[in-house]
C-alpha cells in the first residue's frame, strides 16, 4: 500500500514537497486555499521580477537614448506582461502536479486532531495521512497602529495590482521588499521616500553593499529617512497622505507601502487541535523539518529561519525525503544565497568580515570595484563591487558579497565554492571567461594578496 502524504499549501515549499513525495512512490494530496505557486509566484518573486525587468529596461533605454524615448510610462503594458508571466507559470505548476498524479483540493485546511485535517470546515472533506507536510506560507505584516488600516496604506499584495502609477510613493521599511519596490517605482519616474527604523537600509547584509544600494537609489532621486519610525499617517482632503516621523520630519505621498516584513500564516491551521508546537511566531521544527510529532513536518515561511522561496523548496524536498523514509542531511543555512534585485543586483553568501571575526576566524577581505570591469562599463552599470572574505590562515573563502549586474545569477558559483570549502589558491587557479562580471570574483580574491591584474598596486585590499 502506498504511503499517504498530505501537503498543506501549494507554494514553492508545498508543491516541491508534493512532487518529490510522489516521485518516491507516495500517494499525495495537496490542499491550497488560493492560487498554486503561493506568494512567490503570485504576489512575490515572479511579479516583482517582471516589474523590475520592465522598469530597468525603461530606465536604461531612456538613459541611453533620451532623444527617442520621451513618452509616458506604459504602465498597462508593464502590468499585462507581469500578469502573463504569472499566469503562464501558474499553469506550469498545475501541469507538474497533474503529471505527478497529485490530488489538488481547493480550500482552507485546518487540523481537527494530530492525524486529521478538514477543508473549509466541511466534514465531507476530511483527510488523514501517514505523513503531513505543512507549507502554509506567510503574509505581509501590518502593524497594530490605526493608520496602517487607512485605505491607500497598502502592502505589497495590493501594490502589485494598482491600475496607475502614483506620482509619489512612501515606503515604510528599507529591507529587501521595500528596496526592490523603491527601485521599480523610482526607475519609472515616481518620487519615492523610504523610511527605515534601523541605522541603515537592508541591515542584515554587508555594510558596503547596503551603502552602495542606497547611493545608487539616491542617484535616481529616492529620498531616505534612516533611524526613524512612523508616528502617524493622515489622509488629506485631496486624497494624498501626510506621513509624520519620530524624528519630527513630515512629508506627503500619494500612496503608502507597508514593507515591514512578513509573518507566518498559522491562524487558519488550528495547530492547537493537533498539539503542534509554535515558537517565535513560527512552527517549531528540528533539523529534518519535523514538528514535535515525528510524522508532521513544516517547511517554508511558516517554519523556516530563512524566508526565501529557494530555501522553502529545499526544505520541501528534505521533508518529503524524510517522510518517505530516505536518509537526508540537514540544510546548511550558512550557505544559503541571499538576493536583492535592485539595479545593479545584490547577492551574498557566507559570512561578512564582522561575522567571520566574531566566529574566531582571522579574517581578511578585499574589494574589486566594478569601475575596473570592462563588462560592467559596456553595460553602463559600473557602480558596484565584488567583496571577498577569507580565512587568512588557510585561505578558505568564507563569504562573497556582490553588488553587480547579474549578481543573482552567478552567486551560485560562490555558493558552490563555499560548500566545497574552496581556498583562494583554488579560485586563482581557475580560468574565468572574459569579458564577464563574474571574473571580478577572481580579481577580488587576488586583491587580498595584492596580485589583482586589473587593480593598481594593492588597491581594493581591505575596507
Amino acid at each position: 500500500m502506498k504511503k499517504r502524504v498530505l501537503v498543506i499549501g501549494g507554494g514553492p515549499g508545498g508543491y516541491t514537497a508534493a512532487i518529490r513525495a510522489s516521485q518516491l512512490g507516495g500517494k499525495v494530496t495537496l490542499i491550497e486555499k488560493d492560487f498554486l505557486g503561493g506568494t512567490c509566484l503570485n504576489a512575490g518573486c515572479i511579479p516583482t521580477k517582471s516589474l523590475l525587468d520592465s522598469s530597468g529596461t525603461w530606465a536604461k533605454s531612456r538613459t541611453l537614448f533620451p532623444q527617442h524615448l520621451q513618452g509616458e510610462v506604459p504602465w498597462k503594458e508593464i502590468m499585462a506582461r507581469k500578469n502573463q508571466a504569472v499566469q503562464h507559470l501558474r499553469m506550469g505548476v498545475e501541469g507538474l502536479l497533474r503529471e505527478g498524479q497529485i490530488d489538488v483540493i481547493s480550500g482552507t485546511a485546518s487540523f481537527t486532531s494530530e492525524r486529521k485535517v478538514i477543508v473549509d470546515g466541511d466534514k465531507s472533506k476530511m483527510f488523514d495521512a501517514d505523513a503531513i507536510i505543512i507549507a502554509a506560507g506567510s503574509r505581509p505584516v501590518r502593524p497594530a497602529a490605526p493608520w496602517s488600516h487607512i485605505p491607500g496604506v497598502i502592502t505589497s499584495d495590493e501594490l502589485l495590482t494598482i491600475d496607475r502609477l502614483p506620482g509619489s510613493l512612501a515606503i515604510i521599511g528599507g529591507g529587501v521588499i521595500g528596496i526592490e519596490f523603491a527601485t521599480i517605482f523610482a526607475e519609472l519616474g515616481v518620487q519615492v521616500h523610504v523610511v527605515e527604523a534601523a541605522q541603515r537600509i537592508v541591515p542584515t547584509i554587508d555594510v558596503s553593499i547596503s551603502s552602495g544600494i542606497q547611493a545608487n537609489l539616491k542617484s535616481l532621486g529616492v529620498q531616505f529617512t534612516i533611524g526613524s519610525t512612523v508616528e502617524t499617517i493622515a489622509k488629506e482632503g485631496d486624497g494624498t497622505f501626510t506621513v509624520s516621523l519620530s524624528q519630527g520630519e513630515t512629508f506627503a505621498a500619494e500612496l503608502v507601502l507597508l514593507a515591514m516584513g512578513r509573518k507566518a500564516n498559522l491562524q487558519p491551521l488550528r495547530l492547537d487541535d493537533a498539539d503542534i508546537q509554535v515558537e517565535g511566531g513560527k512552527i517549531k521544527v528540528n533539523a529534518w523539518q519535523q514538528t514535535n510529532h515525528r510524522d508532521i513536518y513544516a517547511v517554508g515561511d511558516c517554519a523556516s529561519p530563512v524566508m526565501l522561496a529557494h530555501v522553502a523548496m529545499m526544505e520541501g524536498k528534505l521533508a518529503a525525503e524524510r517522510a518517505m523514509g530516505n536518509p537526508v542531511k540537514p540544510i546548511a543555512y550558512d550557505l544559503v544565497p541571499h538576493c536583492l534585485y535592485s539595479h545593479p543586483e545584490a547577492a551574498i553568501v557566507g559570512l561578512t568580515f564582522e561575522e567571520a571575526t566574531k566566529r574566531g576566524f582571522e579574517a581578511e577581505e578585499a574589494i574589486f570595484p566594478l569601475s575596473a570591469s570592462g563588462r560592467a562599463l559596456v553595460e553602463g552599470e559600473s557602480q558596484g563591487m565584488i567583496k571577498v572574505v577569507a580565512n587568512k590562515k588557510y585561505g578558505q573563502i568564507l563569504g562573497l558579497h556582490l553588488l553587480a549586474p547579474h549578481a543573482t545569477e552567478f552567486i551560485s558559483q560562490a555558493a558552490l565554492a563555499l560548500s566545497l570549502e574552496a581556498t583562494a589558491d583554488e579560485v586563482l587557479a581557475m580560468i574565468f571567461p572574459h569579458p564577464t562580471i563574474s571574473e571580478g570574483i577572481q580579481e577580488a580574491v587576488a586583491a587580498i594578496g595584492g596580485t589583482a591584474i586589473h587593480l593598481p598596486g594593492k588597491l581594493g585590499r581591505g575596507t
